[in-house]
């Protein structure tokens, strides 16, 4: 078995895939639907959360008591309107040179591949098989695990280590996303970061928060495959 020397944990939204707003609009469809309120995204701090985050900002918003049961009946509610917003109105893409860089690592039995994601499990399966990713991630880190994205983060190490048996050096975890948020869970972590403007913030935004490399897109595959030169 080759020795693993990098993991690259992703994130999703933005990052890896443009799905035109399918999930915004599942979240307010879902709100709409099960608690009769009509919520603007203004109301909603969404971007980089988790889902768990989310659904208690939303729970709480709507005077539902947070407990596991409310959270279930969100959640499957949230999925199946997800699957629906997906199939029958989403016109998104993948993100400039991730097909490419996503077939190339797949190639290299030294690196591993995972997600970082504030997505609740099912809901990053949902998305990611719609664009046919999913096989890609052999592991992952998911909004139902903990509402906190930096908690998610110090959990990935340990993980690896239980999959994969070897001890990999923390700047060696390479976390990839197109939010703030990403950038301070590797920093949390003592990751290394690499931040793409191909969501909300520009490139300028994010090198306010300092990451260790920034990319407007990953259009350029050479220059995302430099920085893992040995």
């Amino acid at each position: 078995m080759s020795t693993i020397k990098h993991i690259i944990l992703w994130d999703i939204d933005g990052t890896l895939i443009h799905s035109t707003g399918s999930g915004l609009r599942a979240i307010f469809r879902t709100i709409n639907e099960l608690y009769n309120l009509e919520m603007h995204p203004k109301e909603l701090d969404y971007r980089g959360r988790t889902d768990l985050m989310i659904a208690k900002q939303i729970l709480n918003r709507c005077q539902v008591p947070w407990t596991p049961e409310n959270l279930s009946i969100y959640r499957n509610h949230y999925l199946k309107v997800l699957r629906e917003e997906l199939t029958s109105h989403d016109t998104g893409k993948l993100c400039r040179g991730i097909l490419d860089i996503l077939q190339t690592i797949s190639t290299i039995s030294t690196v591993k591949m995972g997600l970082l994601t504030g997505n609740f499990r099912k809901a990053a399966q949902i998305k990611l098989s719609y664009y046919k990713l999913w096989t890609y991630f052999s592991f992952g880190l998911f909004g139902d695990q903990h509402e906190s994205r930096n908690s998610l983060a110090s959990m990935a190490a340990e993980l690896v280590m239980a999959m994969f048996g070897q001890g990999i050096e923390k700047k060696n975890f390479w976390v990839v996303g197109d939010t703030p948020h990403d950038v301070l869970c590797a920093k949390f972590a003592g990751f290394t970061s690499i931040a793409v403007a191909t969501g909300g913030f520009s490139k300028e935004e994010l090198n306010q928060y300092q990451p260790d490399y920034s990319f407007e897109d990953l259009a350029c595959v050479k220059d995302f495959f430099s920085l893992f030169a040995d």
